[in-house]
């Protein structure tokens, strides 16, 4: 009997591995760390990011980066902001002193060379902010003979000299708010920048500063990342894609961009433009009909024949193409009216390749006639991307990427 019970313990100690020799919790490896980001933000832009008392930004931009880290697997916790002003945006992003940079980053063929953009994730419009009391400002012709502010970087105050008012004043400052201060005090007589970020000091000062409320140009807001991480873009892309698709995008807009002189744009066509280029393949080892195929897309759209372009594109993703091609030819922005009545656009195939005997890539060349010169900034060129698969015999357009070239 004692034999038995000697049994059992043993048993049940080897069991439960207990009995003095087996491993104890506390030997268990540790946890990995966390997942973190350093994340470029700007901290005094209302609406889209100021940074609190607290220490913390809040803002639509800020949203949208705290999106983007969940997706990737960091927890808002375990975010670094760090202030990325204007001019330091390159900088931090090609330094790796941060991981990417949500900041009214507009997407621009200069910015391309340096650093690359996923999305976009925001359409925006320069604009000019002015006294309440001031009835002689209404658009940027109005600005000959007089000073305007910008901060320090930007390109926003030379546009306006370059294409509406050759004799404008211009001046710089370290930030936003100074300029705001100066024109408050009368130091300027304007400030410029997107619509977007001058609501948000409008809306500071009731009473006393107005938002023209005329864009005259479109900026895409896109997230910068380090020059050829093409993998980073994509995924981020990506998650963009799918906080408007969520409806995540609108509820931010709602609760951080409502100020009451401000009407945002819908959300944008969100396309992934990498920074590879469509090399055109060997015309003897192309299909003819693919060929034939991604000619007839250019045709049928410098036609403007959009139920032939419609018949040339995979029926799931009609209507996300269509987005892209009318938002990004802003010819058809309603905002802008006679003014580019007459304006054009061609569109050019500049190279195909196929991949596969049902897989095939293409670019065509967008660029824009009979533009006001003053718009010229509106009517950025876009280099298209296309990408071609073959259904039952017949090759269709199923995506659609772009990039915008400076005029």
């Amino acid at each position: 009997m004692k034999r038995a019970i000697r049994a059992v313990a043993l048993t049940a100690c080897l069991a439960l591995a207990a009995c003095g020799n087996g491993p104890k919790p506390d030997d268990a490896p540790p946890p990995p760390p966390p997942r973190t980001l350093t994340i470029g933000i700007k901290f005094d832009q209302p609406g889209l990011s100021v940074k609190g008392t607290d220490g913390r930004p809040r803002g639509f931009d800020v949203d949208v980066a705290t999106y983007i880290a969940g997706k990737l697997g960091v927890m808002p916790e375990h975010i670094t902001w760090r202030e990325a002003r204007t001019d330091q945006r390159e900088t931090l992003v090609s330094s790796g002193a941060v991981d990417f940079v949500v900041a009214s980053y507009s997407i621009t063929a200069a910015r391309q060379q340096l650093v690359s953009f996923a999305g976009p994730y925001l359409l925006a419009g320069q604009d000019l902010l002015v006294r309440q009391s001031e009835r002689a400002i209404d658009q940027p012709e109005d600005l000959d003979g007089r000073t305007v502010c910008t901060a320090e970087g930007s390109t926003s105050a030379d546009k306006i000299r370059r294409s509406f008012a050759r004799f404008v004043r211009l001046t710089t400052r370290d930030s936003y708010p100074q300029c705001v201060a100066d024109l408050i005090t009368g130091t300027v007589d304007a400030v410029t920048t997107d619509d977007v970020i001058l609501a948000g000091y409008a809306d500071e000062h009731p009473g006393t500063l107005r938002l023209s409320g005329h864009r005259f140009t479109r900026e895409r807001y896109g997230v910068g990342v380090r020059k050829g991480d093409i993998e980073l873009q994509g995924r981020i892309t990506s998650i963009i894609r799918m906080m408007i698709d969520d409806g995540s995008w609108r509820r931010a807009l709602e609760k951080h961009l409502t100020a009451t002189s401000y009407k945002p744009l819908p959300a944008p066509a969100v396309f992934n433009a990498p920074d590879r280029a469509v090399e055109p393949g060997d015309p003897t080892t192309l299909d003819p009909e693919l060929v034939k195929a991604a000619k007839a897309v250019a045709a049928t759209s410098n036609a403007r024949d959009w139920e032939g372009f419609r018949s040339l594109v995979c029926p799931e993703n009609a209507d996300a193409i269509d987005e892209i091609v009318f938002q990004y030819t802003p010819q058809y922005d309603k905002t802008l009216g006679p003014e580019i009545r007459n304006a054009g656009y061609t569109n050019t195939v500049t190279g195909v390749t196929q991949s596969g005997a049902d897989s095939a890539t293409f670019a065509f060349h967008e660029t824009f006639t009979n533009v006001p010169e003053k718009y010229r900034h509106y009517f950025k060129d876009v280099d298209y991307t296309g990408t071609m698969i073959r259904r039952e015999g017949s090759w269709k357009l199923c995506s659609l990427t772009a990039d915008f070239v400076e005029p």
